[in-house]
């Protein structure tokens, strides 16, 4: 249980979903992660490759919110009335709303491209979205992966070395490493994850898509959280 510095319990907000995902399958992975400011929010996820998914687009720059399970309802060419659930709909930062279905390109059927292509031309047509988009296996970026991965797993807060970490970043002037920024925190492993927090919430910005490791490059973007 996450307890805050007096011992109270800090609990998370349920998910929003419009469909709740079993809680075990024979066929596929089961499990949530959590999103938004921490200590977050349950967002439900069916398998790994909607795991990985909901990774990156947690973590990439224009997602204002990320949902998970949005329902609409659609017409078939038969005229009979059936409900979609896409795996996510983004609210963007520039206050567009995508919509997205998650697939193995080895699942990609010519019934589901008809299928998808429908839903996604009624869901635009009625103002549900501005886009739908289809996210495969093989449109991951295993570097941008990688790195929302590591962002993930350094958001629980730690206030004494991220206002340490504001300070320094606050100070920057040009290009410096993360090694260096740590250095000058002087609160050794606690200021390098202060710092990975800083490039999640943006104020941090990498001059290269890479891995990120403590010679990473970074400059300023804004005022530190």
């Amino acid at each position: 249980m996450l307890e805050d510095k007096d011992g109270f319990a800090i609990l998370h907000e349920p998910s929003v979903g419009d469909r709740r995902p079993a809680t075990a399958s024979k066929g596929h992975c089961t499990g949530h992660i959590m999103v938004g400011p921490w200590p977050g929010r349950v967002l439900n996820i069916e398998s790994h490759l909607e795991q990985s998914w909901a990774y990156c687009l947690n973590a990439h720059p224009m997602t204002k919110t990320l949902c998970e399970q949005v329902s609409f309802r659609w017409q078939a060419t038969s005229g009979k009335w059936l409900t979609h659930y896409f795996d996510f709909c983004v609210e963007q930062v520039d206050g567009l709303h995508i919509a997205y279905s998650v697939k193995p390109e080895a699942r990609l059927t010519a019934k589901f491209q008809a299928e998808i292509a429908a839903i996604a031309r009624q869901a635009i047509d009625t103002g549900f979205g501005d886009d739908v988009r289809l996210l495969m296996d093989t449109d991951l970026d295993q570097v941008e992966l990688s790195n929302a991965k590591l962002t993930y797993s350094m958001r629980k807060p730690d206030p004494e070395a991220d206002n340490a970490a504001a300070e320094a970043i606050l100070q920057m002037t040009g290009v410096v490493t993360l090694a260096e920024l740590t250095s000058q925190i002087g609160k050794g492993a606690r200021g390098y994850r202060a710092l990975i927090r800083n490039i999640g919430q943006g104020c941090l910005r990498l001059t290269r898509h890479e891995l990120i490791t403590h010679s990473t490059e970074v400059f300023r973007t804004g005022v530190a959280a």
